[in-house]
């Protein structure tokens, strides 16, 4: 296991990150990822692709773990879902509480340690959550999802960024959009530079990704998003022509090479026994 945690991200450790730095001015800026929709009332390309692979329907008690800003969790309970949402920052919390307007529960909590009572919940979202917690943690967080899981129910998991593109495309790719002077990129890079030590020590490949979620004792289904530029709705293609996107996507959307290029990474997992999983890395 030890060598698994070097794996993922060698400056790693075992502490949770200060849960000040997840504050208002943070959840509301352009490091996080879809404040635009945000602003707009709608979703990010990612938050409703998570939303769609967690299925939720009316009469589901749904976890939102690490709600965020709050967006996602007012659409599950858009979908007729009874919704819950926790996160480790207090500001979070208070944001997703105006969000939802009283209808939906909201606290404060350290998911490594949930506050519910076994089998409580149809349906648990981890968005972007992983990589922020320690992989000795990241398991005991997935054994406290599984603990909560109904029977028949589902959790979906998306982190990123994909720590194979970090380590090979990222640099390359930085030297690409200073010779094309794309500052509004480029700034979003060295945002996540400064963060990065802070925030993020559990960082994933497409390989360590699979291992922690087969250590959680759940059936799980890991995949790359084949979708690597977000059906062209990133910052950074917005002044592209349509046809040079889709042609892009399709190339670096395809196997092997979305493993390199793709950052975000998916993943369904279900109760020990359920037929409930599907194919979606296609």
């Amino acid at each position: 296991m030890r060598r698994t945690v070097a794996v993922a991200r060698r400056r790693g450790g075992h502490q949770l990150p200060d849960s000040r730095l997840y504050d208002r001015a943070y959840l509301l800026s352009n490091a996080l990822d879809g404040i635009a929709d945000y602003e707009a009332g709608g979703l990010s390309v990612v938050r409703r692709r998570e939303v769609e692979l967690l299925d939720v329907a009316p009469g589901h008690r749904a976890l939102d773990v690490g709600c965020g800003r709050g967006e996602t969790a007012a659409e599950i309970r858009e979908r007729g879902a009874e919704v819950v949402a926790i996160d480790y920052s207090w500001d979070a919390v208070v944001l997703t509480s105006e969000r939802l307007d009283g209808n939906g529960s909201v606290a404060q909590a350290n998911a490594v340690a949930l506050p519910f009572r076994d089998r409580s919940f149809d349906r648990v979202l981890l968005s972007d959550v992983v990589e922020h917690v320690p992989w000795p943690m990241a398991e005991q967080l997935l054994r406290e999802v599984r603990r909560i899981l109904a029977p028949g129910g589902r959790v979906v998991v998306h982190t990123a960024p994909n720590l194979w593109f970090i380590s090979v495309v990222k640099r390359p790719l930085v030297l690409l959009l200073r010779l094309t002077r794309r500052q509004s990129a480029l700034q979003r890079f060295a945002e996540y530079d400064r963060l990065r030590d802070l925030m993020h020590p559990n960082e994933l490949s497409p390989s360590t990704f699979r291992r922690l979620m087969r250590g959680s004792g759940m059936p799980s289904e890991v995949w790359v998003d084949a979708d690597v530029l977000r059906s062209g709705s990133s910052e950074w293609t917005a002044r592209w022509p349509q046809w040079l996107v889709r042609l892009l996507g399709v190339i670096a959307g395809s196997w092997p090479l979305r493993l390199l290029l793709g950052n975000d990474m998916y993943a369904i997992a279900t109760p020990a026994g359920s037929d409930a999983l599907t194919r979606h890395a296609a």
